[in-house]
């Protein structure tokens, strides 16, 4: 286990503590002062806990070495714990909502002792410190889980803020408003559930990267002065700390393959040590010396430049008489045939008796 991953566990464990007895004390509390909201509040509190157990268990495992088996190592093993994790806590918000529903059908009193103040008083301060502690911590980890525990640690103390007000309002005004904040907990555990499942699905689907590391590696690639441009960029996560991915850099056709070669290779160093990415480039050779194929690029480029969308990988096969572009577009909302239909027009100005074939793509 490295120390990325040591220290992210220990976190995680620290907060696994403080939410364990946070949630026990209020659970307590909560059927002693027959408060579903509190009650339902610990449990969320209970199921912080179970997060916490998951994910150390999952980051342990995520961390072991890649192997004859999983040569890309085992880093999804947190993204499969996540899922089963965020489909029990949506039966837990569930279980809380039923219950507050029988509450507003059928009110009771609530007794309100000093433990209920104290607990939920506490409750307020110690994840608002769980809050501070998993932000600082996240920062200097670089650890996406623990951040994503900072803004959990948050939603808490809006919830248990609620609570208290709750309460506060039923002990000086009567009304019997504690059925209905166990149904805003409810809520809010099932939609935290419902984007953790989401998120998950999504990475395990095969997701866009991140913007900044997608900046990140385009930036190196293209920093190269040999390098004159980049596209198809594809990278795999695998865990947070294995992700790999390919590329097409276009090279001038009259480099030399040695060359080539030696610039591939020195690209991938600098994107696996400044990015953090295992990464295969593929040279795409870049003919200047035909006049149609300069023609053609410039023409196309003038009309996608309006739509932010860019063109690659053109050829024309004179054998067949046939031009085939590929055609990038940064969004799936984009007017595509109209698109497609004006860079169509642009390559037949420069060869009207060749066929054109366009293949649209969004990576």
């Amino acid at each position: 286990m490295d120390r990325r991953t040591k220290n992210a566990v220990v976190t995680l464990a620290v907060g696994l503590a403080l939410n364990i007895l946070l949630g026990t004390t209020k659970l307590v509390v909560g059927i002693l002062s027959e408060s579903t909201s509190v009650s339902s509040d610990a449990l969320n509190n209970l199921s912080d806990a179970a997060v916490s157990v998951v994910t150390i268990i999952a980051a342990a495992l995520a961390a072991r070495a890649a192997d004859h088996d999983h040569p890309l190592g085992h880093g999804r093993y947190e993204y499969i714990a996540t899922f089963v994790l965020g489909a029990v806590i949506v039966a837990v918000g569930a279980e809380v909502l039923i219950g507050g529903i029988k509450r507003i059908i059928v009110p009771a009193d609530v007794e309100f002792g000093i433990m209920l103040w104290v607990a939920l008083g506490a409750s307020v301060a110690v994840k608002s410190f769980m809050a501070a502690f998993y932000f600082v911590r996240g920062k200097r980890t670089g650890s996406e889980t623990v951040k994503a525990a900072a803004v959990d640690s948050v939603s808490d103390v809006a919830v248990t803020s609620a609570v208290l007000v709750c309460a506060v309002t039923e002990k000086f005004t009567g009304a019997h408003i504690d059925g209905y904040a166990s149904v805003a907990v409810a809520v809010v555990i099932i939609v935290f559930a419902l984007r953790i499942l989401k998120r998950t699905v999504s990475r395990l689907l095969g997701e866009r990267p991140e913007p900044e590391l997608e900046k990140r590696v385009l930036d190196i690639i293209t920093s190269a002065p040999e390098v004159l441009s980049v596209h198809d960029l594809i990278i795999n996560d695998y865990g947070a700390a294995n992700k790999t991915g390919e590329a097409d850099a276009v090279f001038p056709a009259e480099m030399s393959f040695v060359d080539v070669h030696a610039a591939c290779d020195r690209l991938e160093r600098e994107v696996a040590h400044c990015a953090g990415v295992r990464l295969c480039i593929h040279a795409d050779p870049l003919i200047t010396d035909d006049a149609r194929l300069v023609d053609i690029r410039e023409r196309v480029d003038g009309v996608l430049e309006a739509y932010g969308a860019t063109a690659h990988d053109l050829s024309i096969e004179d054998c067949e008489k046939c031009v085939e572009l590929h055609v990038k577009l940064p969004s799936d909302k984009l007017p595509r045939a109209e698109i497609v239909a004006q860079a169509e027009a642009e390559v037949r100005a420069v060869v009207p008796s060749y066929s054109v074939k366009i293949l649209v793509d969004y990576i």
